[in-house]
């Protein structure tokens, strides 16, 4: 059973949060209809202010270029770097490089040059804030999984704005170009200048080989002439190592002058790792920068695997696998997280190297290249030193032709190194001019003649939508501080009973007696069938209800013109019925049935004689067939305590042998709590509310109250609801008084009564004997007797 139901439980709890939230919306939208004059209101004074902005906002134009940046060199620390990972770790870089101050400053150069309505932006503003203003207002970002940078600058007029987004453009190619170009250019110089010398010592060499050919006699090409001897071939491959050797010290002074230039200017030393990277070596630099070569393997490792992967997850999904696949769900996590770690490491390096550019970076390389250059110039000493020992044996042995071979290996090494410096040259003109960072301009400067700032449609759109917002939080104030029932189902919802019917306002007449109730005087109006749907609701409830207790929350709420009515109804219907005026501190039953100065249930309670006798005297026709009335008779001044005694209760009990229908008119609760004490005697308690004039919180106090004495409710009635509007939504005034001085100050004879200043200032008092009294415990009863009644 319990796995059965626990389904259509968990369902249940699922959809009521669901339903809670669309009755929200829709009570909060009957609210903004019933109140929308709060709300047109808002949205029209938002308009106002709105076309206000509108018409003296300053007008802004914005102007905008594209930038195309890729890089076409790799990195030094990270050869395998894939080209995603390139563009994720330099691209925001420089996207910021646009707020640089290097980059403002060249800007501002170049808007001093520009025309003065160009720069209207900056006329009331010092020039040392332009870079400022400039920063202010200008935007860079990055096209998403794109090389291009989007730039734009707001500004009071599009000319302006247009010169501005040319000026900072120009600014940052200039950057650029002389951050990745002043490197080759240096070394292309240097590089030139030992060009020159070796080209003077390959002409010197030329002429010495033109006349050991002369001395020789050899006037034709010689390079297959044998050499016998291997002293000869010695001083040959010596003289091969020694000019290798020089071509390295060569090329390493001049890395060095560059370097030591750069360390001087101050300037970006990172584009010198590749340029001496196959001097020193990869591993060298990276245990500079605090990396060990296992930890370089191991980023190689991962990319070439993260290359495999991704080929590998290509095949799958070709295979027909679909994303959501487990193994390709898994390779793609895979690849995902070695992507991330490859970027990360490279990420790791750039700040390494930007956090140490200019303490370790600069002394870094000059060490590095000083002491290749040391060892270079030691190994260069050495091997010319048995170069001159092996030639000079090699000259005494044979003098003309080993000089003769000597002179033309010169003339080839001579050859050669000029060749490999030209086209060292050669190709660094070309990096020079396109650089390993290329940037271009692809969307020139525009600005349109129509302002971004302020727009019609948007400020248009913020109006409503702010008016709107504002009108509801106005509505959603006034609701709250507004206390008061909207309609039945919030009633029931809150109060947590059923609504058994709603009553309409009924015609005031000056009638009295049975000729004031609605459902005897005009038993086929509408107003009477909601007391006839009441009397059915009740009888089909599923429950006893033949003692029945009807109260309200507060005086003036109707509950005496319900129960009468209610009491016609049972007695049209067949059932013999009693209608007990309890109310014994201002009978309004009494006064509705002009039976004021009758003898009724006050004395009843007083006196010592049998219930059966003195009830059976006391009990008053209405007129009606199977209709009899108990009035109060003369208000006590102790009404608690009598209603609280015994004698009460064996009044009930002996009015349910001789009817069968009871109805007890209760005090309201928040004037005493003799409605509490009658609802334990009875079978249930009926409240009356009148909603367009009672606070909800003070229905709910009342409401808490009974149940709080454990007196039963059997719901909510609805009094003097008028149109079918105001059956959805309540919108009127309320207010209540509760005392004496309604003309009925009747006392009984020896009866000192209280004066209702008296009567306010003493508390109530409920006797603990009836409340302690359980529910369901039988009272006594009576046999039955002829009820003797006695005319009005």
């Amino acid at each position: 059973m319990n796995a059965e139901s626990s389904p259509v439980n968990r369902q249940e709890s699922n959809t009521q949060p669901a339903a809670d939230v669309v009755h929200a919306i829709l009570r909060f939208t009957r609210m903004l209809r019933y109140r929308s004059s709060y709300v047109i209101s808002c949205i029209v004074l938002a308009c106002l202010f709105g076309a206000v902005y509108y018409f003296t906002a300053t007008r802004v134009y914005q102007a905008r270029a594209s930038l195309l940046v890729l890089q076409t060199g790799n990195d030094v620390s990270s050869p395998n770097m894939t080209h995603e990972s390139h563009r994720q770790t330099l691209i925001p870089t420089y996207v910021k490089l646009f707020a640089s101050p290097i980059v403002l400053d060249g800007a501002v150069r170049r808007l001093k040059k520009m025309p003065a309505e160009v720069r209207v932006d900056f006329v009331s503003e010092p020039e040392r804030r332009w870079a400022a203003l400039i920063r202010k207002n200008l935007t860079a970002k990055n096209v998403r999984h794109t090389n291009l940078i989007d730039l734009t600058y707001r500004s009071k007029h599009p000319r302006a704005a247009e010169a501005v987004v040319e000026a900072v453009t120009a600014a940052y190619l200039e950057f650029m170009d002389v951050n990745h170009k002043d490197v080759s250019k240096q070394i292309v110089s240097i590089l030139d200048q030992e060009r020159g010398q070796i080209e003077n010592r390959l002409e010197e060499k030329q002429s010495e080989l033109l006349e050991v050919k002369h001395q020789v006699g050899v006037y034709g090409p010689s390079e297959g002439s044998p050499v016998v001897h291997p002293t000869v071939q010695r001083v040959l491959s010596l003289n091969q190592s020694y000019l290798e050797v020089l071509q390295e010290r060569i090329r390493l002074q001049a890395s060095l002058a560059a370097i030591q230039d750069a360390v001087r200017r101050g300037g970006d030393l990172r584009q010198h790792l590749t340029a001496i990277e196959p001097t020193v070596g990869q591993e060298l630099i990276l245990s500079a920068l605090g990396l060990n070569p296992q930890y370089t393997e191991t980023v190689n490792s991962l990319e070439r695997k993260l290359i495999d992967d991704r080929a590998k997850l290509e095949t799958m999904i070709a295979g027909g696998l679909g994303e959501a696949h487990p193994k390709v769900k898994e390779l793609s996590r895979v690849i995902h997280n070695a992507e991330e770690y490859v970027a990360q490491s490279q990420q790791r390096i750039n700040d390494r190297l930007d956090r140490d550019r200019d303490n370790r970076i600069g002394p870094m390389l000059v060490s590095m290249v000083q002491e290749r250059l040391a060892e270079t110039w030691a190994h260069e000493s050495e091997l010319h030193r048995q170069y001159k020992q092996q030639e000079s044996e090699a000259i005494q042995l044979n003098d003309h032709m080993a000089r003769l071979s000597l002179v033309e290996h010169d003339v080839r090494m001579l050859t050669r190194m000029y060749d490999a410096l030209s086209d060292r040259i050669y190709n660094i003109d070309i990096q020079q001019e396109q650089g390993d960072i290329r940037v271009a301009v692809i969307g020139e400067p525009t600005a349109p003649n129509h302002p971004v700032s302020p727009q019609r449609f948007l400020v248009a759109l913020v109006c409503v939508i702010g008016g709107l917002a504002v009108g509801a939080s106005i509505v959603y104030v006034v609701e709250l501080l507004d206390d008061r029932f909207r309609s039945p189902e919030e009633m029931s919802e809150q109060l947590g009973l059923p609504v058994l019917a709603m009553v309409r306002k009924l015609a005031i007449g000056d009638e009295k007696g049975i000729d004031s109730l609605q459902v005897y005087t005009d038993a086929k109006s509408v107003e009477s069938e909601a007391f006839r749907t009441l009397r059915t609701t009740l009888t089909f409830s599923g429950r006893e209800l033949e003692r029945l207790a009807i109260t309200s929350a507060e005086p003036g709420d109707g509950k005496t013109t319900v129960l009468a009515n209610l009491g016609v109804c049972y007695a049209q219907a067949g059932k013999r019925t009693l209608l007990i005026d309890a109310d014994l501190r201002r009978p309004g039953l009494t006064r509705m049935m002009d039976f004021r100065g009758q003898q009724g249930l006050s004395e009843i309670l007083r006196s010592e004689l049998e219930i059966a006798d003195d009830c059976t005297s006391r009990i008053l026709s209405t007129g009606i067939p199977m209709l009899d009335m108990l009035p109060c008779g003369l208000k006590p001044p102790d009404p608690t305590e009598l209603l609280s005694s015994s004698r009460f209760s064996d009044v009930i009990a002996w009015a349910e042998n001789q009817y069968e229908q009871i109805l007890v008119d209760c005090p309201p609760v928040v004037a005493a709590s003799d409605a509490a004490i009658v609802g334990r005697l009875v079978d249930a308690a009926m409240l009356v509310v009148q909603p367009s004039k009672n606070h909800r919180r003070l229905v709910m106090r009342a409401t808490e109250s009974l149940m709080s004495m454990q007196v039963e409710l059997v719901g909510i009635v609805g009094n003097q609801v008028g149109s079918d509007r105001d059956q959805g939504y309540y919108g009127y005034g309320y207010g209540y008084g509760y005392g004496y001085g309604d003309g009925y100050e009747e006392a009984e004879e020896g009866v000192q009564s209280e004066s209702p200043q008296e009567y306010s200032e003493r508390p109530l008092k409920v006797v603990t004997d009836a409340i302690k009294t359980p529910r369901g415990v039988p009272i006594r009863r009576y046999p039955d007797s002829d009820t003797t009644r006695r005319a009005a």
